[in-house]
């Protein structure tokens, strides 16, 4: 809702009321009802409704006031309004708490958030909880504390942690804490967040290089480390092609294209299972051409899915 008046004061308190109000009542507020409802004159209440309110879609039907979103007047471009609408889309995926709390967000820039457009992100559902896990670990990081907290590991096995936390990271539809295990002679992990309990910052402080802030930019998978990156040489055919094309991973490029259609890829990896995944997933219209040591890899998973699992 794009209110233009300063946010400070009975005045903006009483406005988001006239505001809410409105939105929830359909058939519409008479300014009798809600000069009664916050016991203030009649001319207030006109006077808010005239003057404050009047690009927020308010308009009079008869003697009641009704809010239409749809002609509120917001100041922005369409292209603009399509960036909102795509946010809004995708905050959808996170669950109705992070929904609500991201759509009330948004429609304070533009009410208008009616785009025909869809999202299919496969997302964790975030609740009141784990947003409020952001919040101190955001804390945490901006400030460098250390951080103690309880971690279930994938294998069902639990133990206490000591973290310098990194960043807060999405890969896959997963939310990641990115850290230094202090325990583990500072070794470089990734947390599943919704796997963390019981977490607490503390007083103690820690620094680390500035170089490590680039590097994490850099990852596409949550399988990458903070090793030196080596090169991965792929044959994509002209099946497939389009799509490293249309969103190119990190650190892609694309070498050379071939008379049928197919190119050559070289991706920059830090480990090998951020890019078997992808070649695994389009067989088999990709080979890895280099290094041949990581299509060894490869042949042994397939020779393994072939002969089944004992």
């Amino acid at each position: 809702m794009p209110l233009h008046f300063e946010k400070t004061g009975s005045k903006y308190d009483r406005l988001s009321y006239i505001y809410d109000r409105l939105s929830r009542s359909p058939d519409g507020v008479t300014i009798k009802d809600l000069s009664d409802e916050l016991k203030v004159s009649t001319k207030t209440i006109q006077r808010d409704l005239h003057e404050a309110l009047s690009g927020c879609g308010i308009y009079c039907d008869g003697r009641r006031w009704k809010l239409n979103r749809g002609t509120a007047e917001d100041g922005l471009a369409n292209e603009e309004r399509v960036v909102l609408g795509v946010l809004d889309s995708l905050a959808k995926h996170a669950g109705p708490v992070f929904y609500n709390k991201a759509h009330q967000l948004l429609e304070q820039v533009s009410c208008q958030l009616d785009h025909p457009l869809f999202t299919n992100l496969d997302s964790e559902t975030l609740s009141t909880e784990h947003l409020e896990i952001f919040t101190l670990l955001e804390n945490a990081i901006k400030n460098r504390n250390l951080i103690t907290a309880s971690y279930t590991a994938i294998t069902k096995k639990r133990r206490d942690v000591r973290l310098k936390p990194l960043r807060l990271a999405f890969f896959d539809g997963y939310w990641y804490l990115l850290a230094f295990d202090a325990d583990s002679n500072d070794t470089f992990k990734k947390f599943h967040l919704k796997s963390l309990r019981d977490i607490s910052a503390l007083t103690e402080t820690f620094i680390y290089p500035k170089q490590i802030g680039a590097m994490i930019e850099k990852a596409f998978s949550v399988w990458f480390t903070l090793e030196e990156p080596f090169e991965v040489r792929l044959w994509v055919s002209k099946e497939i092609a389009p799509y490293f094309e249309r969103k190119p991973y990190n650190g892609q490029s694309i070498q050379g294209r071939d008379s049928d259609g197919s190119i050559e890829v070289v991706i920059k990896i830090t480990d090998e299972m951020e890019i078997l995944p992808i070649v695994q997933w389009y067989l088999p219209h990709i080979r890895i051409l280099e290094p041949q040591w990581m299509n060894e890899i490869l042949m042994q998973k397939i020779d393994t899915y072939k002969n089944g699992v004992n």
